[in-house]
């Protein structure tokens, strides 16, 4: 009897491996999602200590967004959960983010409800598609908006960090560096560039109509 490989195997037609949830790729992931409370926790207390390992924090939940991947691919482990959770950890990572930059006072809200609705939006659509046995596949554009806003967000963090190491061991220095008003400038002019993307992205996506973008 002829043998018709399964679309749940390394061998059907969607090519997902029968393999654990519990695997390499997967454990990254997951390290990405429980870094966000901890990102949130150290970058509230607003010491430059604790903004130090923030960053260390942040930085490292965003090289999991490299690999995590990759390391699924090479090791043929892709799952339906980690290919639904790695998309859901970056936008938990960036939305957790930019709304604290916002509850800081750092940015403009019209800039993170941009982004924070687009996401929310492209998630609902990704949980209808496996309701109905479909799945809602990453583009390249939603990749690039992706590393643009970690760029944005990292880029924050660094600067906003620096001006308090500056205020810390040089209190008498008052010149531009420390003034707050020029930072937020800068900070909402990266957030824009970032909202400006995700709603090319989204727009991108919406003109498609394939339902492939996210």
């Amino acid at each position: 009897m002829k043998h018709i490989p399964d679309q749940n195997t390394s061998y059907g037609k969607n090519k997902i491996a029968e393999v654990s949830i519990f695997n390499p790729a997967n454990a990254l992931t997951a390290l990405r999602i429980v870094l966000v409370p901890l990102y949130l926790w150290l970058f509230a207390r607003n010491t430059w200590g604790s903004l130090i390992f923030a960053l260390i924090a942040f930085v490292t939940a965003a090289v999991t967004d490299l690999y995590d991947g990759r390391l699924a691919r090479s090791r043929k482990e892709i799952t339906r959960l980690g290919k639904f959770m790695d998309p859901l950890a970056d936008k938990l990572l960036v939305v957790g983010a930019l709304v604290q930059f916002w509850m800081a006072g750092l940015v403009w809200f019209w800039f993170v409800v941009v982004i924070v609705v687009r996401d929310i939006w492209v998630t609902a659509m990704r949980i209808t598609a496996i309701t109905r046995g479909t799945e809602l596949k990453t583009s390249g554009d939603a990749k690039l908006k992706t590393t643009i806003q970690l760029t944005a967000i990292i880029t924050t963090i660094v600067f906003f960090g620096a001006r308090l190491i500056v205020m810390r061991f040089a209190p008498s220095y008052q010149g531009f560096f420390v003034d707050l008003a020029i930072h937020k400038l800068f900070y909402n002019g990266l957030v824009a560039v970032a909202a400006a993307f995700t709603v090319y992205s989204w727009i991108t996506y919406l003109t498609a109509g394939s339902g492939k973008r996210s």
